[in-house]
């Protein structure tokens, strides 16, 4: 065994955690329980009139926690033996066997009771490790179950090119985008953020899916659609969350996009030789204050425009020194690649924001939609 492999064993019987390899934590033990017998031998030996049978009940203990309850009793024996052996000479009439027998039978009542509390330990343990994975599980499947709410597809329109991803923080993500057939050829573009992170902030996207749905047919109106979904989010949640969300209805006919923005980072279109324009027009988030109004707005797009649609894991991500990533950074990196197409675009936005955080962890869920109008 190397020597930073004796030293990680080591390491983990000082602190007493978990093994990586039970053997060699085992035979390291070992060796501290025999040195300790044999110490308090020493020890005891070198006493000229004190009795230090009390201390063998520490490499005892020791024992009793790692080996065989039979091992420890034998141990516990041959503690007497070496007492009795090493000790200086005394008396050794009846009274001496009873000290003997009484230092013996508190040696035995030390080993059991410590090796049933070291069974229990180590039945606690492996509960949590089982605990531990069967919930690991159900995690992994929430987030398949998520997984298979997203889009399976992108959509495939003449004149369109369409391009979306989401990179969760966790396993469980709180971020949701999606598109919806509507009638007349439209085509709905959804980006939602739910406050906060992982399964909690994830059990919320389903609602989000199935509300949208079931009401964007219903509701020829962006800012009407917002409105109601708002009073849903607010009897699901109660109060306690709430979720941003932009919602745009994308006319291939005309080529616009009515949309109503619901608390939600402004998306951007971005057209060459032009500032960024946010679409920003609409309300507060969903689910806080319920009967809000909403307004809508509408924009014309031309060849050439990228349309992003982004959550905040975008925009604030930060590098070691503080700085946020910035709309404005976002905005300059569609701008000096607008030559590539959307996936191309998401790749490059995701790159530069893993780049400036100088870490590929995220802190936040990230999720893009692109747009491009060819």
């Amino acid at each position: 065994m190397t020597f930073s492999r004796w030293s990680n064993v080591l390491r983990r019987v000082t602190t007493a955690g978990p093994y990586v390899d039970e053997r060699q934590s085992t035979i390291v033990l070992t060796l501290v329980v025999l040195a300790g017998i044999g110490a308090v031998g020493y020890a005891d030996k070198s006493a000229a009139s004190l009795s230090l049978a009390p201390l063998y009940f520490l490499p005892l203990a020791l024992s009793a926690l790692v080996h065989p309850l039979r091992l420890s009793l034998a141990l516990s024996v041959l503690c007497v033996g070496l007492h009795n052996l090493l000790s200086p000479a005394g008396d050794t009439g009846v009274g001496h066997l009873v000290r003997e027998a009484a230092t013996l039978l508190g040696y035995f009542f030390v080993v059991v009771v410590v090796n049933q509390l070291g069974g229990q330990r180590k039945r606690l343990a492996e509960l949590t490790v089982r605990q531990r994975d069967e919930l690991a599980e159900e995690i992994r499947l929430a987030a398949e179950v998520q997984q298979n709410i997203l889009p399976r597809s992108i959509p495939t329109v003449a004149g369109f090119e369409f391009a979306a991803r989401m990179y969760p923080a966790k396993i469980v993500a709180g971020d949701y985008y999606g598109f919806l057939e509507l009638a007349d050829g439209e085509i709905g573009l959804v980006i939602a953020d739910v406050s906060g992170k992982g399964v909690a902030a994830g059990l919320l996207m389903p609602c989000i899916e199935v509300a949208l749905r079931m009401d964007a047919p219903r509701f020829p109106r962006t800012n009407d659609l917002l409105e109601n979904f708002n009073d849903v989010v607010h009897q699901i949640a109660c109060g306690d969350r709430f979720i941003s969300l932009f919602y745009g209805k994308l006319s291939t006919r005309t080529r616009s996009v009515e949309y109503t923005n619901g608390g939600h980072n402004p998306p951007l279109v971005i057209r060459g030789g032009c500032d960024p324009i946010p679409l920003d027009k609409g309300g507060p988030v969903l689910g806080v204050l319920p009967g809000s109004v909403y307004e809508s707005a509408k924009i014309d797009l031309y060849s050439g425009d990228v349309l992003v649609l982004f959550t905040d894991g975008v925009v604030e991500a930060q590098n070691p020194a503080g700085e946020e990533y910035s709309v404005k950074r976002l905005a300059r990196i569609v701008s000096s690649n607008l030559q590539q197409n959307p996936g191309e675009l998401v790749e490059r936005i995701h790159a530069s924001v893993i780049e400036f955080q100088g870490t590929s962890l995220l802190a936040d869920d990230l999720t893009l939609v692109v747009l491009k109008i060819l």
